[in-house]
């Protein structure tokens, strides 16, 4: 008896679209999700068009990247992706959905319930799907799990049913979920002999499938422990030894990675078999600034600060004075009391602030309610906070039983006691009476929050600032956190640890009877540590603190620790981030380098949609992009307090002898003599140049071993500044502007080989530092602060402090010039003997004395003897840069060489306080 068809569905997108009509998700991020979602199927899934068309590449796999942020919704962006894609026709979609069973379970169940609607009585007839509703739990055999018989493939390849499988990121699964793709699906496929179209989305894509092929390349894979994870993956779709084919003629896959902490992805090895090489995409947030097109990292968000994304742009920058961090004290008892007061304040204004809408506490616990939508309308909105004291699970027990020692009083040694024995309520008689024996200190809250919501109302604009009750009505705000906050309040210790709590439960939860209970996590102090660092969505988080410490910070790690980042605009002026200085600093860091991350891949989407970026991954001075990979190089901006050009020409003609001769020909000049001396030490320009000046004196040198062309890494780099800072020159005939480039050498080698320092890259650097006199330039940091984004600096102040160069000549022993071009100057030029091996100076700066006597204080500070002025002291040992403010130095070295034709070699004092920014770069 044939079964009957399932009547007509509506589309994949449609369905899921009504999710999003039902939830809180405002018009204009719903209008912003489905653009960016047809761009991601656009230009990425379907870049090469459909499966089989002619476009594809020869290997049939496509591989690319979406970046999102911390906590901003990159799951409904991997839904509406799939959504669209089924209705043109996706075959089979695997969602790789983390590497723990509570994030595998939590993207299942969001798929169910917000993709997989479909219409009639028999959604199987719709689509296959794994695992079963039934097979998740882990009692099932994971063969059972993602199990498909053979006849059924056959069935879906025939009717075009897709199929749907949410897999865990563990290599066990992925086996099994391989047996049933090469056992089942490719043999079916081949027998049906049409293209099939598989896409897999790669959730969290930093976390397990980066491989670094560097690093294995020496391993033997029968013996080393290889990482398995990225193999295991791309086991889904090619045979071993992986080509980079798919396994079947007939088989397309587009692989999508989505994370909000790319660093490794674009760091590993473009032939590693994940890596982004054909589309890299870049979401976008609500806030307060931006358009919809061209794009931009934000969009204007019309339901203002309730729809914001408040990630590191709201911590970080926007709201001020007072700020939304406090630097911690480095008393761990003292902080904890300050963070916990600020919690439970933070709970009683919002609860003041519910009045009349929702129940209170002790209300909603002792309330049965009909529905789970009652429940969640009537019960107090979740109030939570996050103690993270570090990644060890045995700081999380200490840190818990701190909490309880500070709320009764001070013995440790019975709080230890009482976490251990699963003690998570905190001491209610002791904790009202420090409520009222220390009214000042909690009373103070009220004020901060008062001070933070008028920061918040100046920051956004906003026509009101958000209600806080006055001083006044302290004691109506003390008396509900004496009768409802301190009783709902519990600590929750979260960790991999067996003897910890559940995982966070902010949902109404279903009794026995049929009745529903409100969620158990209404009030709660959250311990813990690296588990809160993927996935996990802490609702209602006001109070952080962040006691975490590391001693080789990295980037991508720390970001994902960012829980306090998030949908927080309701609430947003009683958050509070406790943390110490230098992590402040970090995090700001880390902020920033994400910042010109995004801003870069969303350039190339408006100017370049079909083609991959390779994007400009930044590090820091003290921080490290990511630790996935090894022997990441840190390559500076700034070349340093004093490069010095080592290069000299061979041939008895030195075109830079004429660079010289050019300049002084054209200038006043004045000898610079030293005490006890009877020759000059050299000569000096009377007027110092500026930046560009240097610049373009610097761009003027040749050199016969030395001439690289504007390609390359380094290239690139520059290009990428250069378009990061809209750097254009308008066209006198009216066309296009054109880029204004800052690294301009003379182009004749292909090679990206550099000489370090190269003449032509500082000239650029010194062409930057002009350039961002002028504007906050985001990813960059001042040499003499790098704790303060250039993004955030006092522009005027800097444009005062701009460095002006004096240009000198350094006499040496050696005989006069008396051939070539410097021979024709006004005054004598004496030359130095210098040692010059395979056309470069064995040293660099001559004569070096810290002289505090009027002595002559060495080549470096040629200047400030002739100004008479005393150099800066030494630090730790070191030549110490000159101080912001001051003047710079280019310094002529003119070496004897054969035949009395001398050759020019040249030295830069550069002052603190221009541009820099650290790339990293992975070892080649």
């Amino acid at each position: 008896m044939r079964r009957p068809e399932p009547p007509a569905a509506a589309s994949w997108w449609e369905s899921y679209r009504s999710t999003l009509d039902a939830s809180s998700v405002s018009s204009t991020g719903k209008f912003v999700l489905e653009m960016d979602s047809r761009y991601i199927l656009r230009h990425g899934v379907l870049g090469a068009g459909p499966a089989g068309h002619a476009d594809w590449p020869a290997t049939r796999v496509r591989r690319g990247l979406v970046m999102g942020s911390v906590q901003s919704g990159k799951t409904a962006s991997m839904l509406g992706v799939s959504a669209l894609a089924l209705d043109e026709g996706l075959d089979a979609l695997v969602v790789l959905a983390g590497t723990r069973v509570s994030l595998w379970q939590q993207t299942m169940h969001r798929l169910r319930t917000q993709l997989d609607l479909p219409e009639g009585a028999h959604p199987d007839q719709r689509r296959i799907l794994r695992p079963r509703a039934d097979s998740g739990d882990g009692e099932v055999p994971l063969s059972r799990v993602y199990s498909v018989m053979g006849p059924e493939v056959r069935r879906a390849l025939q009717l075009r049913r897709p199929m749907l499988i949410v897999v865990m990121k563990n290599a066990h699964h992925l086996r099994a979920l391989r047996d049933l793709m090469h056992q089942e699906v490719i043999p079916a496929l081949n027998a049906a002999a049409r293209p099939f179209h598989l896409m897999v989305l790669d959730d969290e894509a930093d976390e397990g499938s980066i491989l670094d092929a560097r690093a294995e390349s020496g391993l033997d894979p029968r013996l080393d422990d290889l990482k398995q994870i990225p193999r295991a993956i791309v086991d889904l779709w090619a045979s071993r030894p992986h080509d980079g084919s798919s396994a079947s003629p007939h088989l397309y896959v587009t692989y999508v990675g989505y994370t909000a902490t790319p660093q490794a992805n674009f760091l590993q090895a473009g032939y590693n078999p994940l890596a982004p090489q054909d589309f890299v995409i870049a979401l976008r947030t609500p806030y307060d600034r931006g358009e919809t097109e061209p794009r931009t990292t934000t969009y204007r968000e019309r339901a203002k600060l309730r729809g914001y994304y408040t990630g590191g742009e709201a911590f970080y920058r926007s709201v001020r004075d007072p700020a939304l961090t406090v630097e911690a004290s480095g008393n761990p008892r003292a902080d904890i009391a300050d963070a916990v007061r600020a919690f439970l304040v933070a709970g009683a204004l919002r609860l003041w602030r519910d009045q009349g809408s929702r129940l209170t506490p002790s209300e909603a616990t002792s309330t049965s309610f009909g529905t789970r939508d009652e429940a969640s309308r009537r019960s107090p909105e979740p109030h939570s906070m996050l103690l993270h004291p570090s990644g060890t699970v045995s700081d999380h027990f200490d840190a818990a039983a701190e909490v309880l020692a500070w709320a009764n009083g001070g013995d440790k040694a019975a709080a230890d006691a009482a976490v251990a024995a699963g003690e998570r309520s905190l001491p209610l008689d002791q904790l009202r009476q420090r409520v009222l024996d220390e009214d000042a200190e909690w009373s103070a809250w009220l004020q901060r929050y008062r001070g933070t919501a008028g920061a918040v109302r100046r920051a956004f604009d906003l026509q009101n600032e958000p209600p806080v009750p006055a001083d006044e009505q302290w004691p109506e705000l003390r008396q509900l956190l004496l009768d409802e906050v301190l009783p709902a309040a519990h600590l929750s210790i979260v960790n991999s640890d067996p003897r910890t709590d559940d995982r966070p439960r902010f949902e109404p939860e279903q009794r026995a009877d049929g009745s529903w209970e409100a969620p158990a996590d209404l009030f709660t102090i959250f311990v813990s540590g690296n588990v809160m660092s993927r996935g996990l969505t802490l609702e209602g988080l006001t109070t952080t603190l962040f006691l975490r410490h590391a001693d080789e910070p990295l980037a991508d790690t720390q970001m994902q620790m960012q829980r306090w980042f998030g949908y927080r605009g309701a609430y947003l002026e009683l958050c509070r981030v406790f943390l110490r200085r230098d992590q402040l600093d970090l995090f700001r860091g880390y902020h920033e380098a994400d910042e010109a991350l995004k801003r870069g891949i969303i350039r190339s989407m408006n100017s370049d949609p079909d083609t991959a970026p390779s994007p400009q991954v930044l590090q820091g001075s003290r921080f490290l992009a990511t630790g996935k990979l090894a022997n990441l190089r840190t390559v500076p901006l700034s070349p340093g307090p004093w490069p010095f050009i080592r290069l000299v020409n061979d041939r008895a003609n030195d075109p830079n002898a004429h660079v010289v001769a050019d300049l002084y020909a054209g200038r006043d000049s004045h000898e610079v003599l030293v005490p006890g001396r009877l020759e000059p030490a050299g000569r000096l320009l009377n007027a110092p140049l500026s930046l560009l000046e240097i610049a373009e004196l610097l761009e003027q040198l040749r050199y016969d071993a030395y001439s690289p062309a504007r390609s390359g890494w380094h290239a690139e780099r520059w290009a990428s500044l250069e378009a990061h800072l809209g750097l254009i020159v308008p066209d006198e005939g009216g066309g296009a502007p054109a880029p204004a480039p800052l690294y301009r050498p003379p182009g004749t080698q292909g090679s990206d080989e550099q000489q370090h320092p190269c003449p032509y890259q500082i000239a650029a650097y010194l062409r930057l530092w002009d350039a961002c006199l002028t504007r906050h330039a985001r990813g960059l940091f001042p040499t003499d602060d790098a704790s303060t984004p250039w993004s955030m600096l006092d522009l005027a102040r800097k444009q005062r402090e701009q460095p002006r160069f004096h240009v000198g000549i350094r006499y040496g022993r050696g005989s006069e010039a008396t051939r070539g071009p410097l021979a024709d100057l006004a005054f004598p030029v004496r030359t130095m003997q210098r040692q010059v091996v395979h056309g470069e100076l064995v040293a660099t700066w001559g004569s070096r004395n810290q002289a505090r006597d009027g002595s002559y204080p060495g080549d470096q500070y040629f200047d400030y003897h002739d100004r008479r002025q005393d150099a800066p002291p030494p630090t730790s040992g070191e030549t110490p840069w000159r101080p912001a403010g001051a003047p710079g130095l280019l310094l002529f070295h003119i070496v004897e060489r054969a035949a009395n034709t001398p050759s020019v070699a040249l030295g830069l004092g550069l002052p603190l306080g221009g541009p820099d920014q650290f790339a990293a770069l992975a070892a080649s």
